[in-house]
């Protein structure tokens, strides 16, 4: 069984290498989340609720193997989030799927998509909502707020964010106003070093560096734990670590949590 980390309160399950694949699960008790379907790790399956950023490959090419794989395992189907204008890509693609696979499946021949406009509320269950936000990336993008109710209190707070691929405009220009204010808030980091080449790049490509996180620590100083995801190829997990311990200062450090699984799978200079 795959034990994910403890952070804010959730288990976090994370797999990610920018360009390759992204898939990030957030568990609370019976309530598990996915963010992005890039690949399908053994945990990912038992996730109910999936929000998509956006449609490039490494973050929706394995929304079909998600389908599948939950069938398979006499799961009751998903339902898949994401920004309208995906929706009759991924039905084509569900229906290829199943002619190729060559037989009747359910999971195939009628998907749960549902269509979320950006800056859309949605209520997923008693206990929980979700907000979506745009961000700013090379394609039309958007993250993901969930929030909390504490029906005995009677107080809705937000919890955890995703930001999907962006640019680091959605935190100095806040693309939404309790996005900082989160427990838990899973971020890309796509390059981190060499500033002097890569920042541009990121820009250019619709990334961040972090050193954008370095030079705007205080930004941050309302969020618990900051989860980062989708570093680039080129770095194996050791100058993952070893760049980010010498780029961050102590503060930001202290609450900040690698998503390394991907590259110690890897086994490039672990």
């Amino acid at each position: 069984m795959v034990v994910g980390q403890q952070l804010s309160g959730f288990e976090v399950f994370g797999w990610s290498v920018s360009g390759n694949e992204t898939c990030v699960g957030v568990k609370q008790k019976s309530d598990f989340f996915l963010f992005d379907v890039g690949i399908v790790p053994s945990w990912a399956k038992g996730a109910e609720h999936v929000f998509i950023s956006h449609g490039h490959i490494d973050h929706i090419g394995s929304i079909c193997h998600h389908m599948r794989k939950r069938e398979l395992n006499r799961m009751p189907p998903a339902k898949y989030y994401m920004l309208p204008a995906l929706i009759e890509s991924v039905k084509t693609l569900c229906a290829a799927y199943g002619k190729m696979q060559g037989s009747s499946l359910q999971c195939f021949q009628e998907p749960l998509l549902v269509p979320v406009e950006p800056g859309s509320t949605l209520q997923i269950n008693k206990k929980w909502s979700v907000r979506s936000f745009v961000t700013d990336h090379a394609v039309p993008s958007q993250g993901y707020i969930l929030y909390s109710t504490d029906d005995d209190l009677k107080l809705t707070v937000p919890v955890v964010a995703f930001t999907g691929d962006t640019r680091f405009s959605i935190f100095d220009h806040l693309a939404h106003p309790d996005l900082l204010k989160v427990k838990l808030l899973i971020a890309e980091a796509t390059y981190l070093d060499r500033p002097e080449k890569h920042l541009s790049a990121a820009q250019l490509h619709g990334h961040i560096h972090l050193q954008q996180y370095a030079q705007n620590a205080d930004l941050f100083h309302a969020v618990e734990a900051l989860y980062f995801i989708h570093f680039s190829d080129r770095y194996s997990a050791r100058q993952v670590v070893d760049l980010v311990n010498t780029t961050l200062p102590e503060d930001l450090l202290r609450k900040t949590h690698l998503c390394l699984a991907a590259k110690r799978a890897q086994n490039l200079d672990c």
